[in-house]
């Protein structure tokens, strides 16, 4: 069975489609039905049900999907070694929220490309519940996520800074509570965040029930909407820190019960190959000096 077989089913199953795969992959189409076709006649099952122009996994398929993970993995890493000349090449997928992405990976991953330029670096932004899942299911090499510290049968973490967060209203806003006026909405944080039920916890001691709500996954448009005297938010420090020290925004650290750490995850029966070792390796360095 020919590796390019399962390299052109992950591809349609990221993509979610023939058409788009055999774009990515500059293959004609009836190359990649026929890449489809060797697998599907191997086993004497069909991968996916085609429904229209979707396509969507069969049981069969999302459990060669699994192994599928598992020997492109291996594939990648093994092309992905240190050459004789000590360079670390190879492709590496990281997943991480936007406020983590923006305020503590973004000179992270400046230093790392200037150190590994051949290492190609794709990064997904996306709630911390679902980069889990991602990285479990092999879509993500690692994910640097904000979350309390927690137990996970399949994922290996790596605690990196205990966060503090703060609730952030308009310049000017008066009170010992950090309250919605009349005109204000209350922006929720993405419903996926643990720390989003934490400002729910916060309103709801102080007998707010608010029905004027903005929900995004942005913490940067958070941020600009309260600068703009829209509204009332539950943000992490770290994202906030310049706006406060320009008095851009009023904000008064909260801590609730739980805490939350910025933290590395990653499969426990990931190999990490050189290209991740050193990014791993130059993060846990960084994190030593985050405020």
């Amino acid at each position: 069975m020919d590796i390019k077989n399962f390299i052109t089913f992950k591809k349609i199953v990221e993509e979610g489609s023939f058409s788009k795969a055999s774009e990515k992959l500059k293959y004609a189409q009836s190359t990649v039905s026929s890449h489809i076709q060797a697998i599907e006649t191997y086993y004497d099952k069909a991968l996916f049900d085609r429904i229209g122009k979707r396509v969507q996994l069969t049981q069969f398929g999302k459990e060669i999907l699994e192994y599928t993970n598992k020997l492109l993995e291996t594939y990648d890493s093994m092309i992905s070694i240190v050459n004789k000349e000590n360079t670390v090449k190879g492709h590496i997928r990281i997943g991480a929220p936007e406020s983590l992405m923006m305020h503590r990976l973004y000179k992270i991953i400046i230093e790392y490309k200037k150190l590994y330029p051949q290492v190609e670096i794709n990064i997904i932004s996306d709630a911390c519940p679902n980069l889990n899942r991602k990285t479990i299911l092999g879509e993500l090499d690692l994910s640097i996520i904000l979350q309390p510290i927690l137990e996970y049968n399949q994922l290996k973490v790596l605690p990196l800074k205990h966060e503090k967060f703060c609730l952030i209203a308009p310049k000017g806003h008066t009170g010992d509570k950090l309250i919605p006026k009349d005109n204000q909405m209350v922006l929720w944080p993405e419903q996926e965040c643990t720390y989003g039920e934490v400002f729910r916890s916060y309103l709801r001691e102080n007998k707010f029930y608010p029905n004027n709500v903005l929900q995004t996954s942005s913490v940067e448009a958070i941020k600009k909407y309260v600068i703009d005297g829209l509204g009332v938010s539950y943000v992490p420090f770290y994202s906030v820190e310049r706006e406060i020290e320009d008095q851009l925004l009023t904000a008064i650290e909260w801590k609730s019960d739980i805490s939350f750490y910025s933290q590395i995850v990653y499969h426990k029966n990931k190999w990490l190959n050189p290209a991740l070792s050193e990014l791993i390796n130059i993060i846990i360095e960084r994190s030593l000096n985050w405020k």
